[in-house]
């Protein structure tokens, strides 16, 4: 149950919003969000918003601000980009609420430039943040609704509240306890099962498509191993024939001979295009092949059956019943956010590895480390950047099958080609990229030269905020920095 009008405003009357400056903006996910906020007499505190959905609130959280942080989305957002590089450091002024609504304005201060933070808790589409300058213009929101003409650089429109015929109250008050941390322990508890249950989907669907995949393995390897568990009949054949050569007639599609091992007559059937001794090397042949497969079959089994039944003690140990919540919420979260990334890739190529969203980074700081990556790291269909008019690294962004590469990993690219080159220190740098396919190496040029061909202009206005970011995510070198 989302808060009422009446309730938003007895949460507000107990926050020290007036004076408090934002500190940080971490997005949890598409509708949740925490403000952290610093206030001379308070101290730095945190402030949770939930929008469009049916637990709409605004509310003080006590809840860690290190564990909160964890659980952010995987990749930054567009609406908490803005607000970390326009809201962040700004103070608020002033607070209000509109009349019968469950609208909140917080008038704020950016080092001399006004904007207003809006909070609109309704139900369904109407459900937003926004963010206007001084005036009213919208610069950005958690969602853009052009329907509803809510997109930036649109004047936002304040609608008067629609007439009610129910009367609001606050919820039962639990004595001796602030509203903010009544509403913190109520949607806390339920989030946490409702959490749980999801995210125990989530893990039980993954199990299922992973042990399905594992078991369909095995099945295939015992059926591979069944069928060619015969090979030494193969061999007996060849050597039946190999002692009866003189007697097989020419183009015969079988021949009956001595088995020596049972002493009965066998029938070996032949392929009539190819000679007697033809024939008996083709039987040599089927038995190496299925000796081969049988071995190779039944030890891959093996590594198979194996791991079926890590994974599945695996899982049991992930879904296993937990009397802390809070722990099994961050265990199942953690299993469901393991990378699937070669470590080998990460861990051992030359030179840097990063990360922007699930694309892989490498770059390459000097000319040996940009020609071992041109050799042995990167394919034909992965992009390559480098920056115009300066000497600097190879920027290589690895390809995904299927997917293209989206703007946020070329900005995060490109604040990385600049950052490794002589451009670094100014803050407008033109680049260009294109595929590894169109890169063609100078001959008789220094080591790692290359020139390219069909590449694209790309500029780059650095971000110091989003170069931050993609360097923390550093998986690891080869070398000192």
């Amino acid at each position: 149950m989302s808060l009422n009008w009446k309730e938003i405003a007895l949460v507000l009357s107990e926050l020290p919003l007036e004076g408090s400056t934002i500190q940080h903006v971490t997005q949890h996910d598409f509708h949740c969000l925490t403000w952290e906020m610093y206030h001379p007499a308070e101290g730095r505190w945190s402030l949770y918003s939930e929008i469009g959905t049916p637990n709409s609130r605004i509310n003080r959280t006590t809840e860690d601000i290190s564990a909160v942080q964890s659980m952010k989305t995987a990749k930054l957002q567009r609406f908490v980009q803005f607000a970390r590089k326009h809201l962040e450091g700004a103070k608020v002024t002033a607070v209000s609420q509109a009349e019968g609504d469950r609208l909140i304005r917080l008038d704020l201060d950016n080092h001399g430039t006004p904007l207003r933070l809006y909070f609109r808790l309704y139900s369904g589409n109407q459900a937003n943040i926004i963010v206007t300058d001084g005036d009213g213009l919208i610069l950005d929101l958690l969602y853009r609704r052009p329907l509803r003409g809510e997109t930036s650089g649109k004047p936002f429109e304040i609608a008067p509240p629609l007439p009610s015929v129910k009367e609001f109250t606050v919820r039962p008050r639990i004595p001796d306890m602030p509203f903010n941390r009544q509403l913190e322990e109520e949607y806390g508890k339920k989030s946490n099962e409702e959490s749980l249950e999801t995210l125990t989907a989530k893990v039980v669907l993954k199990r299922d498509r992973e042990l399905k995949e594992i078991e369909g393995t095995v099945k295939n390897l015992a059926r591979k191993a069944q069928e060619n568990a015969g090979y030494e009949n193969y061999k007996l054949c060849g050597d039946l024939l190999s002692c009866s050569l003189g007697s097989i007639p020419s183009h015969a599609s079988s021949v009956t001979v001595d088995d020596y091992t049972t002493g009965r007559k066998k029938t070996i059937t032949l392929d009539e295009k190819l000679t007697p001794s033809e024939n008996v090397q083709a039987w040599y042949d089927r038995y190496q092949r299925a000796k081969g497969t049988y071995a190779n079959s039944s030890e891959e089994y093996k590594k198979a059956v194996k791991l079926l039944e890590e994974k599945t003690t695996h899982y049991q140990e992930i879904l296993a019943p937990s009397d802390d919540g809070k722990l099994a919420i961050r265990r199942l979260r953690k299993e469901l956010s393991l990378l699937t990334v070669d470590k080998k890739e990460i861990v051992h190529s030359p030179g840097l590895t990063f990360k922007s969203g699930k694309f892989i980074i490498l770059v390459g700081r000097n000319a040996k480390e940009n020609d071992a990556l041109l050799r042995h790291w990167v394919k034909s269909q992965d992009w390559w950047m480098h920056t115009r008019d300066y000497p600097g690294g190879y920027v290589f962004i690895k390809g995904m099958k299927g997917k293209s590469v989206p703007l946020d990993v070329l900005l995060d690219a490109g604040n990385l080609a600049v950052c490794y080159s002589k451009a670094k220190g100014q803050k407008n740098v033109d680049l260009y990229y294109t595929q590894v396919k169109y890169l063609r190496r100078a001959k008789d040029g220094p080591l790692g030269l290359v020139l390219p061909t069909q590449e694209k202009n790309f500029a780059v206005s650095v971000d110091e905020s989003r170069l931050k970011r993609v360097l923390s995510t550093k998986e690891g070198s080869d070398a000192d920095e």
